[in-house]
């Protein structure tokens, strides 16, 4: 009996005790709403949490959308943005990186691979008529045209020569690879893209042996005579019909450097300084 009524005791002691306490913290809670000050510190401590939260949540979304496109959809949506507003061009293309050997022949490798894919099924193998060309003419162009972009980067004055020699080498494979049409005037792509790379390697060239005058870089005979190796491959390649201009431009300007004697503008049809049987060597 007395056990009892001392729990009871204790049971109303540890009500009161909790009264209080909830009296305080209303107390406490009214003082707060009397208070203008601090009733506005919470406020706007709750709009700048909401505004991070939501601030937080549209970049989550802006990136998780982009990461789902693929790269050409993102290609797609910048040419769109630069058309509509041609005021951004300088901006983006500031913020794009140089085009690398390896990234660009990447990009190339890609387009080869959808020109070749763009024939149309013939059980005897790839068609080189009218029809097929009409097929894939637009891949074709595509190529070409990115081809000759890079090109155009690569033999800049900005580019360090070996890198150049290296693109050029890579980009005139690919012309090698080029079907020969039955139409002949489908062959002016061909023919075009040579003459093109010709005067491409001529101005890399010509950059080169400025370099050279004006003391910039220094090449060993071993980096000239590959260049010279892969210049007269490709002369070899198309018989001589498109790259000569390219092999007399270089026996003149550093042909003097692998011992290669210096040419005559006046019989420049035909002299053929960069010998395939005694330079190039075997190619793997």
């Amino acid at each position: 009996m007395a056990y009892m009524q001392q729990q009871q005791v204790q049971d109303l002691s540890r009500g009161r005790k909790r009264r209080n306490e909830d009296e305080d913290m209303i107390e406490c809670s009214l003082i707060n709403n009397k208070s203008p000050q601090r009733r506005l510190s919470k406020c706007i401590k709750l709009a700048e949490l909401k505004r991070q939260k939501t601030s937080v949540q549209k970049r989550t979304i802006r990136g998780a959308l982009l990461e789902t496109m693929d790269k050409d959809g993102l290609i797609n949506i910048i040419n769109s943005l630069l058309s509509k507003q041609p005021s951004l061009r300088e901006e983006i293309m500031q913020s794009i990186p140089a085009p690398t050997i390896l990234s660009s022949m990447n990009v190339l490798v890609d387009l080869e691979k959808k020109f070749i894919q763009s024939f149309p099924f013939n059980k005897n193998g790839p068609g080189t008529d009218d029809y097929t060309f009409s097929r894939v003419r637009e891949s074709l162009y595509d190529l070409i045209d990115t081809l000759l972009q890079y090109a155009n980067h690569f033999t800049s004055s900005q580019v360090f020569p070996s890198t150049c020699f290296t693109f050029l080498d890579h980009a005139t494979y690919i012309a090698h690879r080029l079907p020969n049409w039955d139409n002949d005037e489908n062959n002016s792509i061909k023919r075009n893209l040579y003459q093109e790379l010709n005067q491409l390697w001529k101005l890399a060239i010509q950059n080169i042996a400025s370099n050279l005058r004006q003391g910039e870089y220094y090449y060993n005979s071993d980096t000239v005579s590959e260049w010279a190796k892969s210049l007269a491959q490709h002369n070899s390649i198309t018989n001589g019909y498109y790259f000569n201009e390219a092999v007399h431009e270089f026996t003149s300007q550093l042909g003097y450097m692998i011992g290669l004697p210096e040419t005559n503008q006046e019989n420049n049809n035909t002299i053929t300084p960069l010998k395939t049987t005694s330079i190039v060597g075997d190619r793997r």
